[in-house]
């Protein structure tokens, strides 16, 4: 049986300790879920993205879990800090 690959549209988004994000998939919408359920039910931060096709493809987050906001701030300082002086 062939499975429709173009169903498989989820990913899940996992940030580790070291503040990397692993992700995983690609997953049917249902499985994203169950697998987003079980890091939510054990604290970790987690998010489900789903791919937006159009002209350019992108990632949209669905749903997410733990403390995203200090990852994205962290994220975020790091390239001001990088910006060369000139």
């Amino acid at each position: 049986m062939m499975m429709d690959i173009s169903r498989l549209k989820y990913r899940v988004e996992v940030l580790g300790d070291n503040g990397d994000i692993k992700r995983y998939g690609p997953f049917n919408e249902q499985k994203a879920r169950e697998f987003f359920e079980v890091e939510e039910s054990f604290g970790g931060t987690a998010r489900i993205v789903r791919l937006e096709e159009g002209i350019q493809q992108r990632w949209e987050v669905l749903t997410e879990c733990g403390d995203w906001d200090r990852y994205e701030r962290g994220h975020r300082e790091k390239k001001k800090v990088e910006v060369p002086l000139q």
